[in-house]
């Protein structure tokens, strides 16, 4: 068995878009132990994004090996990865992707439902994940009630409320202003300290230097893998805001 939670070696993504092939990931090798909070950083087109898709189990290598938690995914069939997808891995978009027509809770609760939970255990264990973020006097709040910064609070919720492994987060400060973006990376630097795995694709470098590793894509390859010894704390930076309007629980 591996001794990393994320292990890839030699990773390589082919797509076939007509007549063309487009080398999304080329010659990948990367690995990621638990407790980790690594930022994914690089532009259009470097494959942030397929590289994000295949550690959430969402796609499978063209070649090359892959393990997560020490087990072979690249040959799973679909049903086995959206198995592991379910249990290992929480994801936490740019969007936040809230049901709209759904409370705090009913948003929350939706991962439990392919676990076979009862109401009962369900509303339990997300009551419980809202209160870890801020938001347990929000629970029958709809998105259209909340602002920006606590439905991604919601969505991190969500995230969390399965127990995994692995919590992947794509932009997730991206449609926030500054605040509550500032908020979001305290509540996900928190996480980490309480020994939570992230993985974060960004392009904002403030970003990327509140995580303790950056690892940078170009054309598809790794082209730097670095340890940042001293992030940034996002609550040092909130304490020198001005005060906010509203006080909001971190």
């Amino acid at each position: 068995m591996s001794e990393h939670l994320i292990e890839m070696s030699g990773l390589g993504k082919t797509y076939q878009m007509g007549d063309s092939k487009v080398h999304a990931l080329r010659e990948v090798d990367l690995t990621i132990d638990e407790g980790e909070f690594v930022a994914i950083m690089g532009p259009s087109g470097s494959g942030k994004s397929t590289l994000m898709n295949m550690i959430g189990c969402l796609d499978r290598p063209s070649r090359g090996l892959w393990r997560l938690n020490g087990e072979e995914i690249g040959s799973l069939s679909d049903d086995n990865l959206a198995e592991i997808r379910n249990r290992t891995v929480g994801f936490i978009f740019q969007n936040f992707n809230l049901l709209s027509r759904s409370t705090a809770l009913k948003n929350v609760e939706l991962p439990l439902l392919y676990r076979g939970l009862n109401r009962h255990q369900r509303t339990e264990l997300a009551t419980q994940a809202l209160e870890k973020v801020g938001l347990g006097n929000r629970v029958h709040h709809k998105p259209k009630e909340l602002s920006g910064g606590q439905q991604q609070r919601v969505a991190i919720a969500r995230a969390l409320v399965g127990d995994p492994k692995i919590i992947l987060a794509d932009e997730p400060t991206g449609n926030l202003d500054s605040r509550s973006g500032l908020e979001i990376m305290a509540l996900l630097q928190d996480l980490n300290q309480q020994g939570r795995t992230l993985i974060m694709v960004t392009h904002d470098p403030a970003i990327a230097e509140q995580c303790r590793r950056v690892v940078r894509l170009l054309d598809g390859k790794v082209v730097s893998d670095q340890l940042n010894a001293h992030p940034v704390l996002a609550k040092e930076r909130l304490a020198k805001l001005p005060p906010a309007d509203t006080e909001v629980s971190i």
